[in-house]
Formats: structure tokens, sequence, C-alpha cells
């Protein structure tokens, strides 16, 4: 149904910022894909669950560009009550879905640790954030789908006469709770890698582009704290339909820009030969007279690259090591034999 003639209508905001989120991770996965199968000849345990957050962060972003047409965006005093019916069940089934979709992005970044170093500090550090990830995830999934009995209460509206609910605020405590704890696993998956590549690679330039590229992740710690602060400062009982999407699209950008921040670091080789390409084709655009010697230019490059490449074979087939190794300069790291990726 269309609302968009409605007054302070933002439907359209919501239904943009979804197209553009979902199109700018279709981008990263799929370059992190290129990079791991054709580049690097590395796909790994960390592409498939970074796979799986993908697909549930699309299935999130398209839930919540329905909604629009069930009523998102609009006050609530236009939507016929079927409608927001609707609207109440589809929420429920966002949250359900949300869940999964940041303990996916999570797990996906958890996995990826193990590239960088194999380390006993980091993989009892890494088990145990999965642990909690877990227990978390499944916590609010029970209890936001057993909060009404029987279970078919849930997704109705939550003032409906004759169900037999918990009350509102108590719903909101939980959403609070987990998004506290979401903001302290993000901020330990955050600091990981920054932690890995400080003390174990030798500092350079190079390491501070690296530890940059991971920074990323302060947004996403970010999105998560405004969510929390969105929860806990506004009430979403009177106006609902208009504004719960304001909270839906943080709670939309947290996960996209968490699914960013664990494709970047397996976008380092392209970040290397881009730029190098790029100038390369300048100077020859800008002096055809050199076309020769910087075609023997290029063949040189090429022929290093594709030297490193075997090289990071070598070292090792199923790690990002290698190529932190080759931004670094360094031909090896301190690490121990028998750790795995938590998940």
């Amino acid at each position: 149904m269309d609302f968009s003639s409605t007054s302070d209508y933002r439907g359209d905001t919501e239904i943009g910022l979804n197209a553009g989120l979902i199109g700018f991770s279709t981008l990263f996965y799929g370059l992190r894909l290129f990079v791991r199968i054709n580049m690097t000849k590395s796909p790994g345990l960390d592409d498939a669950i970074a796979g799986i957050a993908f697909l549930l962060l699309v299935l999130l972003s398209a839930a919540d560009i329905h909604a629009v047409s069930l009523g998102g965006g609009a006050h609530i005093s236009f939507i016929p009550e079927d409608i927001l019916a609707k609207f109440f069940e589809s929420l429920v089934i966002q949250t359900l879905i949300y869940f999964w979709v940041m303990a996916m992005v999570r797990f996906a970044i958890l996995a990826f640790l193990p590239r960088l170093a194999r380390d006993r500090n980091i993989s009892v550090i890494s088990w145990t954030v999965a642990v909690v990830i877990s227990a978390q995830t499944v916590a609010a999934f029970v209890y936001r789908l057993t909060e009404c009995m029987p279970i078919a209460d849930t997704f109705k509206p939550p003032n409906e006469q004759g169900t037999n609910c918990i009350p509102e605020n108590a719903h909101t405590r939980m959403m609070v709770g987990h998004g506290v704890v979401g903001v302290a696993v993000d901020a330990i998956l955050l600091l990981l890698p920054i932690w890995v590549i400080y003390t174990k690679m030798m500092w350079s330039k190079k390491t501070l582009q690296i530890i940059l590229i991971l920074s990323v992740g302060v947004f996403a710690v970010t999105t998560g704290i405004i969510r929390v602060v969105l929860m806990k400062t506004r009430d979403y009982s009177v106006d609902i339909t208009y504004e719960m999407p304001s909270l839906g699209i943080w709670t939309n950008i947290e996960g996209h820009v968490g699914l960013w921040c664990g494709c970047f670091p397996a976008l380092q080789p392209i970040l290397r030969i881009v730029p190098d390409k790029l100038k390369v084709l300048s100077t020859m655009s800008s002096n055809g007279n050199q076309a020769e010697k910087m075609g023997g230019h290029i063949a040189t490059r090429k022929s290093v690259y594709e030297g490193s490449r075997e090289h990071f074979n070598e070292v090792d087939s199923e790690s990002q090591r290698a190529i932190v190794l080759a931004e670094m300069g360094s031909s090896e790291i301190p690490m121990r034999d028998r750790d795995a990726s938590p998940v």
C-alpha cells in the first residue's frame, strides 16, 4: 500500500538507504570472493560464513523495504488496522533475523583471525568471544520468540486484546542488553586484529596503513552505540510506524558495516595493485614517447607480483598472512602451529 502522500512521510529514505547498503555489500563481498578465488587462491571458512551473513543482510534490508508498504515511515494514524497487524508481524520477523545477522557477521570476523596469526592467546580469546556470541544470539532469539504465549501471539500487535505477553519495558531491556553486549563484542573484534598486527609485525608505514583499514570498524562500534542510545531514550509505542524506521536504519547499517569491515582486509591485493596500475596508465597517457619503457616496467611489476603470489601459496595457501607479509616486507611471523578457527 502506498502511504507516500501522507504528511511527514519518510519511507522513500528508508528504501533508498537500504538499497544503497545492499549495493555496497554486494560490491565488497563480490570483490572479496574475486580476490580469494582468483588472486590468492585461498577461499576459506570465513568467506563461507561471510556469505551467509551477506544473504541474511540482504534479506533483512529487503524486509525493511517491504515494511514501507506496510506503513513504515508513515504516521500510525494513517495505517489501516489490517495493514498495521502485518507491520507488527514484519517487525518481529526482522528482529529475529537481525539476531542471526549480527552473529554471522561476528563469526566471519573471528574465522578470519587465524589468517593473520596462529597464537594460543588469540585462539583462547576468539573461542571465548564465540561462546559469548552464541549464547547471546540463542538467548535473545528464544526470548523474543516466546515473549507471548502461545508463540503465535508474538507476531500480533502488542496491545491486542486477549494476548498474554510480557510488558513492553521488559522487551526493551532485553534489546538494550543485547545491544550493549554486541557493542562490547564489536570492540573486541576491532581491537584483536589490530593487536595482532601491532605486536607481531615490524612497525612501518605499511603497518599503519593496514591498521587504518581495520580501524574502519570504529564506525561499526559507533553505529551499535547509537542504536542502543535510540532504544534507551526514545518511546516507540506511541507512533511506532513513524519512529521505528529510524532505529531500523541504524540496525541495518550496523550489520552491513560489520560485513564491510570483515571484507576490507581481504581486499589488500586490489588496494595494492590498482594504484600502481593507475599510476602507470597516467604516466603512459602523459608521455607517449616512453610507452616501450613503461611496457617493460609493467612486465617487471607483473613478474614480481606473480612471483609474490607463488610465494604466498608456498608460505600458507589458506592464509591472509602472506598478503600482509608482502605489505610489510617481512618473510615470517612468529606463530603457533596448532591453533584453529573458533567457528
